[in-house]
């Protein structure tokens, strides 16, 4: 189910349609086309959600608005795409760039929000992190555990120069230095 409807590709989109006032079987493009694309836009916005950890947004929410413009702004890039908009110049710029613009930029802020917050439900936390102490003191006391293969500092050129105290780069020096 798309977040957006053709009437708002529509209300983008009036050079398209006029003179009428929405897409029909006989617009260029034509209704299908658009709730086409309306899906396809959908599913993109709901497969980037899904990677920032994720579920759809619902109806009612304070981000669902968002995710209609964004949405709407997919399907009228589309929309526009499919009519040929000849340039006079390289770099000019056509109004489905910019729609493709809007959507991408409305993408950004959707997924730069924590929408958690706004009742979105998550469908996956994932953290960087270490170990808690007690996560550490257990692995360590099973007996039957499988030692690593890797180890800390295992690759490190043993001839590679270092700095020495005092010198730039010494973790030592910078502390003196900043007081």
């Amino acid at each position: 189910m798309a977040y957006a409807s053709a009437s708002d590709v529509a209300g983008l989109t009036r050079n398209l349609i006029a003179p009428g006032s929405t897409f029909t079987t006989s617009t260029s493009p034509t209704l299908a086309a658009v709730n086409v694309w309306l899906s396809a836009g959908s599913a993109l916005i709901d497969t980037r959600l899904a990677s920032a950890g994720y579920g759809p947004i619902p109806a009612g929410n304070v981000a669902y608005d968002l995710a209609v413009q964004a949405n709407a702004a997919f399907g009228a890039w589309w929309a526009e795409r499919s009519r040929t908009n000849a340039r006079v110049a390289t770099n000019e710029r056509t109004r489905a760039d910019y729609f493709k613009k809007d959507f991408n930029d409305l993408m950004d802020v959707l997924l730069a929000l924590d929408l958690s917050r706004g009742g979105v439900s998550q469908t996956s936390v994932a953290y960087a992190g270490g170990q808690s102490v007690a996560d550490k003191d257990t692995v360590e006391a099973d007996g039957d555990r499988v030692q690593p293969r890797f180890v800390r500092g295992m690759f490190e050129n043993p001839e590679a120069p270092r700095p020495t105290a005092g010198q730039a780069g010494d973790p030592e020096s910078r502390a003196s230095d900043s007081s």
